[in-house]
């Protein structure tokens, strides 16, 4: 008589299995937050529930833990996207590299800012109040980098700095967006070349 042989998960680090699991869970939201659960997570990430289990006591600290780390890691791409100031390029190109950089970042890694920009149904309500929180702050730093990209261009002081910063954020995140929903039509490439076009419109 012969017996199927049970597959068991390699052993993996601690941290390094997290990473795994967590990843499981990230690639199931699309399908909205009911389709995370501890049994599809174990599925999706090829593992027995027990090991899950092991790093994660509950399917709402599974969770937690996830949309800690997306939160965390969106928030750097952003951060790392912005210029700290005009020393090496124009306020234009630098804008239009910050796009380039962002959208780059989306494409990357889809399923994270689906999650930032396309919430599903059933998005915790602490996870887009931290989005918020986030998009506030990155706001205000847009805001004061347009202030200053205005007056290192010269001649445009009747603008409005703060609504440009409004305005600059509003086509990153249409950006990124876009390039989500539509990737074939609305290519980086594309994005970028418009958002660029709009920025140096400026002069």
């Amino acid at each position: 008589m012969s017996t199927t042989r049970r597959k068991y998960a390699r052993r993996l680090p601690p941290e390094q299995r997290r990473e795994q699991l967590l990843d499981a869970a990230l690639s199931l939201i699309p399908a909205g937050f009911d389709s995370v659960t501890m049994e599809s997570v174990a599925k999706q990430a090829q593992v027995t529930k027990p090991v899950l289990y092991d790093l994660f006591a509950n399917r709402a600290e599974l969770i937690s833990a996830l949309l800690e780390r997306e939160a965390g890691r969106a928030t750097e791409q952003v951060i790392a996207a912005l210029p700290t100031d005009f020393a090496t390029r124009s306020p234009d190109d630098a804008f239009a590299d910050a796009v380039r950089v962002f959208v780059n970042a989306v494409v990357e890694a889809p399923d994270r800012w689906r999650l930032v920009l396309l919430p599903p149904e059933g998005t915790p309500h602490e996870f887009r109040a931290q989005v918020e929180l986030v998009r506030a702050g990155v706001l205000a730093q847009i805001e004061d980098l347009a202030a200053l990209g205005l007056k290192e261009l010269g001649g445009l002081d009747d603008l409005d700095s703060d609504l440009l910063g409004h305005a600059m954020l509003a086509l990153a995140e249409m950006s990124g967006r876009l390039v989500l929903t539509d990737p074939e039509k609305f290519t980086p490439d594309r994005l970028v070349a418009f958002v660029s076009r709009i920025a140096h419109g400026l002069r």
